[in-house]
């Protein structure tokens, strides 16, 4: 899949003070340059709704909604001038959070939502944003992304975290013969992760890939066929009624929260796999003190409660498919482990996080895949997957 199976038209442009109604302007207003008139597709006033997005590090992502206005102010003397004078006109003051730098993207999805989002300026989200849009520079007047662009940019795992991430309930489109493939295989059911996992795995030739590589493949298949058969059951239920209100929230939320956990039991499960492939001696959920048990424990419980076992040589990585302010929860599980590392799949993390995950001596275990999201400095206290086995291997070698 592409990002033209999601996103039908972008644009985007670096905020100025002209753009902005507290620091500039006193319309809200956008100038409506060749770019933003061919994202409209359209020589005659067009009207609808943008659903508004503010994302900004270290606060939590806000949303709205607004109608607009896109038209010729110069349509009664176009005719006898020959001049046009087309204007982006919006409802709200959505785009007062912004501030001059920041990057907005105009974006109409293939069901013709049209999204306004706005980025902060130098933030992890705008990282994120650049490398799923394929941005490489911003300007301060409107640029297009064309459409052999955005189909050019497949949806791998990098883009689907940060699709995500966004929430702007736009589905991937899922590919029919997964959903054969999928009944087939499980009926219409939903299998365990463990078994999704286990024949997403099938489906991937690894050879010769390095361990990020083999990762990212693993999972994004597995994203694919769980997509597909959520696809399957979800549409049969949708096809008896629901009795109440109620019984329809209760199977939204259902369906929302085992895609929310769904993610990190898959990385759990294709990192063990990936770990005995690379013939580590580990043991995932091992007890450590009272009732934590952190998701790896290297080389294993037993020499973890072995006090006379060197604790130089052992390892904990705790498994978080999103860290947000839950990577706090690994720093109590190993206290014989001063050092702890933490995997996870979030594009991008605010630097204000990741020093406070230096100073309080976590190290953050990244696919190579997505550290197109993080800055140089931060990328100085990262590992990928490989490092980190390269790192467990080193201290195992050690062992007595």
């Amino acid at each position: 899949m592409n990002l033209s199976d999601v996103f039908s038209a972008v644009v985007h442009k670096e905020l100025v003070a002209v753009d902005l109604p507290h620091a500039g302007s006193n319309q809200h207003e956008l100038n409506g340059v060749a770019p933003l008139r061919d994202f409209f597709g359209t020589n005659e006033e067009t009207r609808g709704k943008v659903s508004w997005h503010y994302f900004a590090d270290d606060l939590a992502p806000t949303q709205g909604e607004g109608d607009f206005t896109f038209y010729d102010a110069r349509a009664k003397s176009a005719e006898r001038t020959g001049r046009s004078e087309w204007r982006f006109y919006y409802h709200g003051d959505f785009l007062s959070a912004g501030s001059v730098g920041d990057l907005l993207v105009l974006a109409r999805s293939n069901s013709g939502r049209f999204f306004g989002l706005l980025f902060q300026s130098g933030s992890a989200w705008q990282r994120a944003a650049q490398e799923l849009f394929g941005i490489r520079e911003v300007e301060a007047s409107f640029r297009e992304i064309s459409g052999p662009l955005l189909n050019a940019r497949q949806i791998e795992l990098l883009r689907q975290q940060i699709l995500a991430e966004l929430d702007l309930g736009l589905a991937i489109p899922v590919a029919p013969c997964d959903e054969e493939l999928m009944v087939a295989q499980f009926g219409h059911d939903f299998p365990s992760t463990r078994e999704v996992s286990a024949f997403a795995r099938a489906q991937v030739d690894t050879t010769d890939c390095p361990a990020d590589l083999v990762l990212t493949r693993w999972l994004e298949r597995e994203e694919q066929l769980f997509r597909a058969m959520e696809s399957v059951i979800i549409r049969q239920r949708l096809t008896r009624k629901f009795e109440t209100v109620d019984e329809f929230i209760q199977y939204s939320l259902s369906v929302q929260n085992r895609r929310k956990s769904r993610m990190g039991f898959a990385l759990q499960n294709h990192l063990a796999e990936l770990f005995k492939r690379h013939r580590l001696a580990f043991v995932p959920q091992a007890r450590t003190e009272a009732a934590n048990r952190p998701d790896f424990l290297f080389p294993g419980e037993r020499e973890y409660h072995d006090a006379s076992f060197d604790a130089a040589l052992l390892v904990m990585l705790g498994v978080k498919s999103t860290s947000k302010d839950r990577w706090r929860q690994v720093l109590t599980e190993a206290d014989r482990i001063p050092e702890k590392h933490l995997c996870t799949l979030e594009a991008g993390i605010s630097i204000k996080q990741t020093d406070e995950m230096r100073r309080q001596h976590l190290t953050l275990v990244v696919p190579a895949s997505l550290h197109a999201t993080y800055t140089e400095k931060q990328l100085a206290d990262v590992l990928s997957v490989d490092d980190f086995i390269q790192f467990v291997r080193k201290k195992q070698a050690s062992v007595p």
